[in-house]
This record gives C-alpha cells, sequence and structure tokens, in this order.
C-alpha cells in the first residue's frame, strides 16, 4: 500500500477519524491518503446538506405532494450514497470490503441508479 495511507473508521453519522472513537457504533476501517479522505468527507457534506435541504420547505408543495420531485430528491440520495459505499469499499480493509459485500448495499444501490 501507499506510505502515505494512513487508517481511518468511518461511522455511520459520516464521521472520520484517526481512532476509533465509538466502538457502540458499526465502523468501516479504511486506509487512506488525505486526498481520499478530502474527497469522502466532501462526499457526506453533499449528502448532508442534501438532506437539510430537502428538509427546510416543509410545507412545499413542490418537495412533498409530488412523486416527481421525491423520485428525484431520493435519486440524488442514492447516487451520493453510492459514491460513499464504492469509496468505503474501495479504500476499505479487508474485513471492511467484507461487510459491506455482506450488506449487499452497492448492487442495490447500483440498481437505483
Amino acid at each position: 500500500m501507499d506510505e502515505n495511507r494512513i487508517t481511518f473508521y468511518v461511522n455511520p453519522k459520516g464521521e472520520i477519524n484517526t481512532l476509533p472513537a465509538d466502538e457502540s457504533m458499526h465502523l468501516f476501517e479504511i486506509r487512506a491518503n488525505e486526498a481520499e479522505i478530502e474527497q469522502l468527507r466532501g462526499l457526506f457534506r453533499q449528502l448532508h446538506e442534501h438532506n437539510k435541504k430537502e428538509g427546510k420547505d416543509i410545507f412545499s408543495t413542490k418537495s412533498f405532494f409530488y412523486e416527481n420531485q421525491a423520485e428525484l430528491d431520493r435519486k440524488e440520495d442514492n447516487e451520493i450514497m453510492f459514491e460513499i459505499y464504492r469509496q468505503i469499499f474501495m479504500l476499505g480493509t479487508e474485513k471492511t470490503k467484507e461487510d459491506v459485500e455482506e450488506m449487499g448495499v452497492i448492487p442495490k444501490l447500483n440498481e437505483l441508479r
């Protein structure tokens, strides 16, 4: 592996740490360099911002009463989630890769693309 890669732990909240801070949560162990970590953090920010945007305008008929808009929102979430899981898988340790494969999340998200 690349010498510049170090071990990080990713939790379901999208927090990325160099130590397994909360072992009560499922953590994905990955090996990445700073550029890869920034890219992963950016994806989590994108997902959180999209979810905030969806939740801001609860009275919008465009957002909540039209299936087309809801479908677009789900598709955008799925695209971001696919990329997050793809990166976690690609950067993951063997255990992480096994966990992601066991979850079956990548094929499911890929079907929704």
